[in-house]
């Protein structure tokens, strides 16, 4: 079970369970079993994507990943191939009794999760896009699952998919000898892994603008258990970017990943805040 789990990066798939929950409450979701449906078919859209990832990339994971479940043969890839099937199908039909601009968002994030695996990534800015835009969808899963339209989601999205783009750069960075060996043309081949750090850097930088003006925007409407996630989060990223920049690149790749999570632990806590005493600010 542990090399499956390690398959799916089940953490990942908590993860982005708990932000499109945590999304669709914020943005005024009150349905339990809406809850359910998008929390699991979110959990579920991730697992399938990482094992199709690990399927179509074994070459450059013996090199980068070599204790991966596939590399090692903990998992068959006859294993992997129907957990991906299973999982893509499961959670689109739970998917399927949501909203229809859920739907389409779900379908996408599936089409753009595969297309990056057998041919994204091996282009150059576009896969990194790709993930960035990926990774951040949950928000607007969740916010038009809830059937509305929500100023701080929308600011979560654009935030996260700048910090996203950064942390893409630098780990581009980090895999440069390992995506070069099976010759991976990403950012870091082209620019060179420094100046992809640098750059991912300041796409960190330009993110953690946007959470300032955020956390103003929350704290007007008095959002303020959010509000204190994003501003711990916004310091972070600031810091974590000047270490980036002094050549730190695994520091900031684990350092912006608890950030991010401060902000999804308080995301939860407003959401559930918000259910409780019944308020809503659009």
């Amino acid at each position: 079970m542990k090399s499956y789990w390690a398959l799916i990066r089940g953490e990942h798939g908590v993860l982005t369970a708990v932000s499109s929950v945590a999304s669709y409450l914020l943005a005024g979701g009150r349905s339990a079993l809406y809850a359910g449906l998008i929390g699991g078919s979110a959990f579920l859209a991730e697992a399938a994507l990482f094992a199709h990832n690990d399927l179509a990339n074994q070459a450059e994971d013996r090199v980068n990943r070599p204790n991966a479940p596939l590399v090692t043969g903990k998992v068959s890839q006859r294993a992997a191939k129907v957990l991906v099937v299973s999982s893509a199908m499961a959670g689109l039909a739970m998917a399927s009794a949501l909203s229809a601009p859920a739907l389409l968002i779900y379908i996408a994030a599936l089409a753009l999760g595969f297309f990056y695996n057998i041919k994204g990534k091996r282009v150059p800015l576009l896969g990194n896009l790709i993930v960035a835009f990926l990774t951040s969808m949950v928000y607007l899963y969740g916010m038009e699952a809830a059937y509305s339209q929500n100023i701080y989601l929308l600011l979560l999205f654009i935030a996260s998919f700048l910090a996203n783009i950064g942390r893409e750069f630098v780990k581009s960075a980090i895999d440069y000898h390992g995506d070069r060996a099976v010759g991976i043309r990403t950012v870091a081949a082209i620019l060179g892994p420094g100046r992809a750090a640098s750059l991912g850097a300041y796409f960190t930088l330009a993110s953690a603008s946007v959470g300032l003006y955020l956390f103003y925007v929350l704290v007007r409407a008095e959002l303020l258990v959010l509000a204190a996630g994003v501003a711990i989060t916004t310091v972070l990223l600031l810091y974590y970017s000047i270490i980036c920049l002094r050549g730190s690149w695994s520091k900031y790749r684990t350092g912006t990943l608890f950030a991010f999570g401060v902000t999804l632990v308080t995301l939860l806590l407003q959401g559930i805040l918000t259910v409780m005493i019944g308020s809503f600010t659009p």
